[in-house]
């Protein structure tokens, strides 16, 4: 059997340094959290630089050896061949993650990124971190991270990740006021230094999904309907500790998606066979229109409240007219017309 080549080893190294990582902050009770996963998350990546630098120098494992520059003859003079410097144990020494970087002239935004995982390792290791400002800075550096390491192992070794659930879960929900007071002048000068240092790096480079890498991504939860029979069905407990925030403007547009022109009226025309804008359906709208369950109307201008305003409707109005009109049946096939956004027709 023949063997893998060598930075295909450090390819799959890193991959497992990765997983881990996702795991360990999946976690539902895991008190090292955030520390574990910069921990892991810089030696995947220092892994996955190394196995590209390898794999472009022919398969060479020198490419990533340390040189050692002191290195001299028995005559005091400089080696014509590089030297490599060795641990304790013989083995050689391989450059440093910002070796990696240098050496590879990566993407500004994606070394910046990693950069900053160094920078909270360092401050996991050598000191201790309990800061919920420091969670949620992690969350968002690491949701970046991670959208950038998939395009890379993609982009670079035409390596297959889509068996794996490469995205970090946001386990810690506060309320809106409790976020608020979180302040960065609360925090002891190891905190503040450090989150001022990733505040200066996210004002330079800030979050913009249209590029390719970034320094870390804000996430948002958002409900939207759906009538899916696989989508989640979501509860909402007065007595939790979540709180959601949803636009007025997107939950109007959710609850009545549909207008009376260009929707309502053609809906009304495709489903039933007898219908008719008599004297009665024009009091039959307007009984409906009065029922916030089917209709409401809203400013055209969100910003203009007591300006123009618009009726709109939700599609569960026509279970009211399916009790008045007659809906249109394909001789062919039996096939009764629903309503809905779309239909199909056999």
């Amino acid at each position: 059997m023949s063997r893998k080549a060598k930075y295909q080893y450090l390819l799959s190294k890193s991959v497992q340094a990765v997983i881990s990582a996702i795991e360990i902050y999946n976690k539902p009770d895991f008190k090292y959290r955030e520390e574990s996963f910069t921990i892991l998350m810089v030696n995947s990546w220092e892994t996955l630089l190394k196995a590209k630098i390898v794999r472009d120098s022919s398969n060479d494992l020198k490419s990533i050896y340390l040189i050692d520059k002191s290195a001299k003859t028995a005559k005091g003079e400089p080696y014509k061949k590089p030297r490599f410097k060795k641990n304790r144990a013989g083995n050689h020494y391989t450059i440093d993650i910002f070796s990696c970087l240098k050496k590879m002239q990566i993407d500004k935004r994606l070394a910046e990124n990693i950069e900053l995982l160094v920078e909270i390792r360092d401050n996991s290791i050598h000191f201790y971190n309990e800061s919920k400002l420091f969670e949620k800075k992690v969350l968002e550096i690491g949701t970046a991270t991670l959208r950038s390491y998939v395009q890379c192992v993609n982009k670079w070794f035409d390596y297959d990740l889509s068996q794996f659930n490469f995205y970090l879960m946001p386990i810690s929900f506060f309320h809106t006021h409790e976020l608020q007071s979180f302040s960065i002048n609360s925090e002891d000068l190891q905190h503040k230094n450090l989150l001022a240092y990733i505040a200066k790096k996210e004002n330079d480079f800030p979050s913009d999904t249209g590029k390719e890498h970034n320094i870390s991504l804000l996430l948002q939860t958002k409900f939207v309907r759906s009538n899916s029979i696989d989508s989640l069905n979501v509860k909402f407990d007065p007595n939790s500790n979540i709180t959601i925030n949803v636009s007025a403007e997107e939950q109007f547009r959710n609850k009545y998606p549909w207008n009376w022109t260009d929707k309502l009226l053609p809906k009304l025309k495709e489903l039933y066979s007898d219908f008719k804008q008599t004297r009665s359906f024009w009091e039959l709208k307007k009984e409906l229109e009065e029922n916030k369950e089917y209709s409401a109307n809203r400013p055209l201008d969100w910003n203009k409240p007591n300006g123009m305003k618009k009726q709109f409707y939700s599609p569960d109005i026509l279970k009211e007219f399916d009790k008045y009109y007659t809906k249109n049946v394909y001789p062919n096939n039996s096939l009764t017309l629903e309503y809905g956004d779309e239909y199909s027709k056999c």
